[in-house]
């Protein structure tokens, strides 16, 4: 799983490092031949022919020696020493800072042509990278003091098992029809594990399977499905709107839509749902209940009941999930998940407004035999299987910590 976000400053821990254990100047000089060592640390000499090479050898840095844990993000940003995220926790190279002008020699050198008009019109962009094996999503924004440059490394899709999901998860990818909602903070690993369902059903079903993204993170090698794979402003299509409305004339089972940012978005997902597919769209928020006030906010009061009305009649789940870390060995996070998958009685609190008495019904036996999975109910079989330390679980347990910890103590409350 991608790895959870967290606010530590580089000096906590072990202090600036060299990712690959290796010190950087080594692995800059055996690769760009055009690094010194500077006083009180390595001197990245970014120069106009060498600053691919730099940035490549920062990327490769992030695949650290066996056995150690692996950076999962790349931030450079002027002012300071590219920084890692690793576990969790940002920590930074050492090295002297970055200079505004390095961050513009390494932007260029990796955008091409139509990446750099599309940065200099609306001075940001969202772009992948590829290098070796791996894949990795680009952020790229005109800050203040310069360009910020935000990488998270993508690994290639591992069987589902890998990924430590439920089942339940299995159950929702080789449904037929209706729009599932996956939602979660930045760093919840809502994209894994959406690749993990997608590459299930490709691993096991011969279906058609359509993504429009933005930009393309997992790549997928078709197996028994089709998989056709859209990146928006990379492969001809302008805009999500309209990937999103060919969708629909593409004959897929599977689809997904991205992250529904919008009104449009979210009426292209459900109208793909409507006509019989099976299609996902990710939502910033946490916990069911608010997927639905996420929502609703796209909608004026006049047209709310008739959104409420297509959820009621296509909605197939809504999965929220985040990451904790994992006491295992050799496992960073863990996921954590509420699972709403509605029956007859819970469609219809939604199509009265009433879907916090739909989301209060997840507690009961016969919502429980049809997938539901509360937030207590993942804490406390984390907490038992020894996935994760009982006091973190309380913590992100909320308002029910006491009843996770009755439950935990073997007593129900109601």
């Amino acid at each position: 799983m991608a790895a959870e976000s967290a606010s530590r400053s580089p000096e906590n821990d072990s202090g600036p490092i060299s990712p690959g254990g290796s010190d950087v100047s080594a692995s800059a000089e055996a690769r760009s031949g055009d690094t010194a060592a500077g006083q009180g640390g390595t001197d990245l000499r970014i120069t106009e022919q060498n600053a691919r090479a730099v940035f490549e050898m920062l990327l490769r840095n992030m695949e650290t020696a066996p056995g150690r844990p692996k950076a999962t993000d790349l931030h450079l940003n002027p002012g300071r020493p590219p920084d890692y995220r690793i576990e969790r926790v940002i920590r930074s190279v050492k090295s002297k800072p970055l200079t505004p002008n390095d961050l513009i020699l390494i932007t260029t050198a990796m955008m091409n042509e139509n990446q750099r008009q599309r940065f200099n019109r609306n001075h940001c962009i969202d772009m992948s990278y590829h290098l070796d094996r791996n894949r990795f999503r680009v952020n790229i924004v005109e800050a203040f003091i310069g360009r910020s440059i935000s990488l998270r490394r993508f690994d290639e899709i591992k069987d589902f098992s890998a990924y430590n999901l439920p089942n339940n998860y299995i159950d929702i990818a080789e449904g037929h029809r209706g729009f599932v909602v996956m939602s979660g903070s930045t760093g919840s690993g809502k994209t894994t594990s959406i690749a993990a369902m997608l590459d299930h059903i490709n691993r096991n079903f011969h279906r058609k399977v359509v993504t429009i993204e933005d930009p393309i993170e997992y790549v997928y090698t078709a197996k028994k499905s089709i998989v056709v794979q859209i990146e928006i402003g990379e492969d001809g299509i302008p805009n999500e709107d309209i990937a999103l409305r060919n969708l629909v004339r593409m004959d897929p089972d599977v689809g997904l839509a991205g992250e529904m940012r919008d009104r449009a978005s979210l009426e292209a997902a459900l109208k793909t749902a409507q006509a019989g597919h099976l299609i996902y769209g990710t939502l910033h928020c946490e916990g069911a209940g608010q997927a639905f006030d996420r929502i609703l906010a796209y909608y004026d009061t006049t047209e709310q009941q008739r959104i409420l009305g297509t959820l009621a009649d296509n909605l197939a789940a809504i999965i929220n999930q985040r990451l904790l870390p994992c006491l295992k060995p050799g496992i960073d996070v863990v996921p954590a998940y509420e699972i709403f998958i509605p029956n007859p009685l819970t469609r219809r609190y939604i199509r009265e407004r009433r879907y916090i008495d739909a989301i209060a019904e997840m507690e009961k036996p016969a919502m429980k035999e049809i997938g539901c999975v509360t937030y207590v109910d993942s804490l406390h079989r984390l907490v038992t299987e020894e996935w994760v330390d009982f006091h973190l679980a309380l913590e992100h347990a909320g308002d029910q910590a006491e009843k996770l910890k009755s439950r935990l103590k073997g007593i129900e409350l109601k």
